[in-house]
């Protein structure tokens, strides 16, 4: 796994896109300082916003998991397995969502995941970034067979960047899913494809990137994104079944490089877009 910080971007990126480079955020930035680091059993796991950090203190204290502030940052110990900090983590999850802390509730868990990828509990989509664990996602870049890229705009109902364009596939890997099931259940679900309707896909190299940042919302993104790129069969197009894409658009790969340099794209979808153009076959 390659980490995505900015010198990264600096380093593997054209010049075409140092617009977009100039503006990327990674954990060095200077909004970066307004979180510090919660610690499992010694372990990095987390960023806290230290404007709610003693409420997450008092709720994760009442939730079972004794918080104390160490010069690391903050930090918990548990060793009664996946299944009780599951518990303690979805009690103290609902008392910042009763608090209005964890907007986007979705309903949908996750894998919390220390570094060596070993599943040390589940919790709410919606946590995550609220705490700053890290989560894991793919991210599908996909072009006709002339070449030009195939975009989604978001839909004005999303919590997170709506009516911003996207790469025409994007989602989290559920608890109970695996990569390859992630990967075709939101191609079938955001544009109504399936492994027929591609002449190939395949990992986009680097294959997995790991983001770190703060949100300028609020809270902080960290996730394991996994990249592929594919080529639809000539007459095959996108529809979208989920209501989560508003419309797509099928853009030159001149037009792509115009909208990720002035932040039309989210930035995750900006990075895969930017690095499927620039390793173009």
């Amino acid at each position: 796994m390659i980490d995505a910080s900015k010198a990264w971007l600096q380093n593997t990126l054209p010049v075409q896109f140092q617009p977009f480079v100039s503006r990327w955020r990674d954990d060095t930035c200077a909004l970066a300082q307004q979180f510090t680091p919660w610690l499992l059993n010694g372990e990095h796991l987390g960023h806290w916003d230290t404007q709610h950090q003693q409420t997450f203190e008092k709720v994760f204290n009442a939730a079972g998991l004794t918080c104390t502030v160490t010069s690391l940052g903050i930090e918990c110990t548990h060793t009664s397995g996946p299944q009780a900090l599951s518990a303690k983590l979805a009690s103290a999850g609902n008392m910042l969502k009763a608090m209005g802390l964890v907007p986007g509730w979705r309903h949908e868990e996750q894998l919390v995941m220390n570094s060596l990828g070993e599943v040390l509990a589940t919790a709410e989509r919606a946590l995550f970034k609220t705490l700053g664990f890290r989560s894991r996602a793919v991210h599908v870049h996909v072009e006709n067979h002339k070449g030009c890229v195939w975009t989604g705009v978001r839909a004005m109902s999303k919590h997170e960047n709506p009516g911003m364009l996207d790469n025409l596939a994007a989602g989290g890997i559920a608890s109970a899913e695996s990569l390859d099931s992630t990967l075709w259940r939101e191609l079938n679900e955001e544009a109504g494809l399936n492994s027929d309707d591609f002449a190939w896909i395949e990992p986009l190299p680097p294959h997995e990137l790991v983001l770190s940042r703060p949100l300028l919302y609020g809270g902080w993104h960290h996730e394991t994104v996994m990249l592929f790129r594919g080529q639809l069969k000539q007459g095959r197009r996108p529809r979208n079944r989920d209501g989560e894409v508003g419309a797509f658009q099928l853009m030159t790969s001149e037009a792509c490089i115009e909208a990720i340099n002035d932040w039309q794209f989210t930035p995750d979808a900006a990075l895969c877009c930017a690095l499927a153009l620039a390793t173009a076959k």
